[in-house]
C-alpha cells in the first residue's frame, strides 16, 4: 500500500468516538436525550449494539470486540443491571489491565471475574443486584488508566446514596480524558462535588437534564489527517473545534512548535506540506494516542526530538513503544527507546526498497496509520492488516487514496 507523494483533503470528519461512547452511556439512563454526531467506527458500533441489549434487562451477553474503552464502560454499566452477565472481548483486550474493574465492582457489592474458554481469555462475568453503598469512599487506582474512574462516573446516575470517590492518583495517565468525562456529565446534569482532583462525590438522585448533546469531531482522527497534510500536500478540516475537551487537541500547538505551516480560523484547520520540520521535546502523558504518528513526524525532522511521559503506551491496543520502534526500524530511522518514550534523532529520508517491506501493525489502528504516513513520505511498506483502522477511523484509506 504505497501512495504517490501527493495528498489533498478538504472536508469534514466524523464525530469523536471518545465523546460518543460517553454520551451513549449517558443516553442509556435517559432515552429522551438526543445524541448528535455520528461515527461508523467499530468502537462506537459495538457500544450502540451493546446498549440496545442492556436496556432489555435480564441476564445479558455482550461483545466489546477489541474496544478497550467500550469494554470498561460497559462493565460498569452492566453492573447497574441485576443478573449474571457475560461481557466478551478479544484476548488481546482482556490481557490489557482489567483487574481494577474487578476491584472497583467488589467495593460496590458486585462480583466480577475473567473467564477462559479453551485456555484463552474470552470475557468477564459480572454478577449482582446493582450497587450498594460502600462503607468507605470508593477507591479507584488511576495509575494504569483514567478509564476506570470515568466508567464509574458514567454509570452513577440515579443512585439512592451519595457516592464518594477517592482516586489514588490525581494526575495519572490521560488525565484529560477524565476531565472530559467530568465536563460531559456536568453538562448532562450530574451533580458532582469535587473537593480536589483526588476526592469527589456524586450526589444521590442525579438525573440527566439535558435534552440534546453533540459530540465534536474526532480530534485524534484530525491529527492523522493533519500529519498527512504535513508530509504530503494539504489538509483542510472544516469542522475542527476551536476549543475542545479532547486531550489530543494539543497536536495543534505541537505542530506549531515543529514549524508546520498550520492555521486555525474558527472551525477551519488548514495544514500545508512543510519541508523543514524542527525537533521537539514533548510530554505525552496526557495525549499518548499521538505517539505513533508524532514519532514518524519526528523521524522526518531536521533535528532530534524527545517524546516522553507515556509509560502506559505498552497497554494500548498493542505495545506502542515496541511497535513504533519496529516501524521506525523498517525504514532505517535512528532512535533510542526508553521506558516512557523515545529519543528520535531525525533526518530520515525514506528510501523505498525494490520489494515492499511487510509491516504488521499488531492489530493496532494507530500503527497502521503511522505506517501509511511513512509510505506518503516515500517508504514502501506493505501494511498486512490495513482494515484495523476501522476501530477508530474507517474512512482513513478512502481519504488516504
Amino acid at each position: 500500500m504505497v501512495a504517490d507523494l501527493s495528498f489533498q483533503f478538504c472536508g469534514t470528519l466524523s464525530a469523536s468516538k471518545s465523546e460518543l461512547n460517553r454520551l451513549l452511556i449517558v443516553q442509556s439512563f435517559a432515552p429522551q436525550l438526543q445524541v448528535l454526531g455520528g461515527s461508523a467506527c467499530d468502537d462506537v458500533r459495538y457500544m450502540r449494539e451493546a446498549l440496545k441489549v442492556v436496556l432489555q434487562g435480564g441476564d445479558i451477553s455482550l461483545d466489546a470486540g477489541s474496544a478497550g474503552t467500550t469494554f470498561r464502560f460497559l462493565a460498569l454499566r452492566l453492573s447497574r443491571v441485576s443478573g449474571r452477565h457475560l461481557l466478551r472481548g478479544s484476548e488481546s483486550l482482556l490481557k490489557r489491565p482489567q483487574a481494577e474493574i474487578i476491584a472497583v465492582l467488589s467495593q460496590l457489592g458486585v462480583k466480577a471475574w475473567l473467564v477462559k474458554e479453551g485456555g484463552r481469555l474470552t470475557g468477564m462475568i459480572i454478577e449482582g443486584n446493582g450497587w450498594i453503598q460502600p462503607k468507605n469512599p470508593l477507591k479507584i487506582d488511576g495509575r494504569e488508566s483514567s478509564q476506570f474512574a470515568s466508567a464509574v462516573l458514567l454509570a452513577a446516575w440515579g443512585l439512592p446514596f451519595d457516592l464518594m470517590i477517592e482516586r489514588s492518583i490525581a494526575t495519572g495517565p490521560s488525565q484529560g480524558y477524565f476531565d472530559m468525562t467530568i465536563g460531559t456529565l456536568k453538562n448532562a446534569g450530574m451533580q458532582i462535588h469535587m473537593t480536589s482532583q483526588s476526592f469527589l462525590t456524586v450526589l444521590a438522585g442525579s438525573r440527566v437534564t439535558a435534552l440534546s448533546m453533540k459530540a465534536e469531531v474526532d480530534v485524534s482522527s484530525a491529527f492523522a489527517v493533519a500529519a498527512l497534510g504535513v508530509v504530503g500536500g494539504k489538509a483542510t478540516i472544516k469542522n475542527f473545534p476551536a476549543r475542545s475537551m479532547q486531550p489530543d487537541q494539543v497536536f495543534v500547538s505541537i505542530l506549531q512548535k515543529m514549524g508546520v505551516d498550520i492555521q486555525l480560523d474558527g472551525e477551519v484547520l488548514i495544514v500545508n506540506r512543510t519541508a523543514n520540520l524542527a525537533g521537539i521535546d514533548q510530554d505525552l502523558c496526557g495525549a499518548p494516542d499521538l505517539f505513533p504518528l508524532l514519532a514518524v513526524l519526528c523521524s522526518l525532522a531536521k533535528s532530534p526530538s524527545r517524546l516522553f511521559g507515556a509509560k502506559h503506551l505498552i497497554h494500548k491496543e498493542s505495545n506502542r513503544l515496541r511497535e513504533t520502534a519496529a516501524l521506525l526500524t523498517c525504514v532505517g530511522a535512528r532512535f533510542d527507546l526508553h521506558d516512557d518514550g523515545m529519543t528520535i534523532h531525525g533526518g530520515l529520508i525514506p528510501i523505498p526498497l525494490k520489494d515492499a517491506h511487510p509491516f504488521d501493525p499488531a492489530q493496532d489502528h494507530r500503527m497502521a496509520m503511522a505506517a501509511a504516513l511513512l509510505n506518503l513520505a516515500g517508504a514502501n511498506l506493505k501494511i498486512l492488516t490495513p482494515e484495523v483502522v476501522d476501530k477508530s477511523f474507517p474512512e482513513f484509506w478512502d481519504l488516504f487514496s
